[in-house]
């Protein structure tokens, strides 16, 4: 079973939380310094080849990945906000139209943080569109090989 839960209530929205086993602290550095991003970013369906990150509003970042099979892609965007317990930006496809916010909290309690991330679609169909890519079960699966990571540093 995963660890991932998802709602899609919202017609626009997809909603992911996830319970860590690592303090809210470690949890933002794995997910914001591209060394560590690119040992846990690609899951087993991927590698991550580039991970590039300028964390501060206004900054950029770009996570180019290259599948088993030999695909190449790559997510780019703009941090809006970046604190100790919230990071919000913008999420595009590289060289596809269109993008989603991404509002993640985080919150800490006994030693495990809780993310709560909120991807916003312009439309109902995008949104249908990125949930038909298996996007979920990648996360899930990401987000495992994340938790695994923390346990080593």
């Amino acid at each position: 079973m995963s660890k991932l839960q998802v709602s899609t209530d919202v017609p626009t929205e997809v909603h992911f939380v996830r319970v860590f086993d690592a303090p809210k602290k470690l949890v933002i550095k794995a997910m914001t310094t591209p060394e560590l991003i690119k040992k846990w970013m690609g899951g087993k369906r991927a590698v991550v080849t580039v991970a590039e990150a300028d964390v501060r509003p206004g900054g950029r970042y770009r996570n180019a990945f290259r599948t088993h099979e030999g695909f190449e892609f790559a997510f780019v965007g703009t941090y809006h906000e970046v604190s100790d317990d919230r990071i919000v930006f913008e999420e595009q496809f590289e060289g596809q139209p269109g993008s989603s916010r991404i509002t993640c909290t985080f919150s800490e309690e006994g030693g495990k943080t809780t993310m709560n991330m909120v991807m916003s679609f312009p439309t109902q169909e995008m949104r249908d569109q990125v949930l038909a890519t298996g996007m979920a079960d990648g996360m899930a699966e990401t987000y495992e090989t994340l938790e695994n990571l923390m346990k080593q540093l």
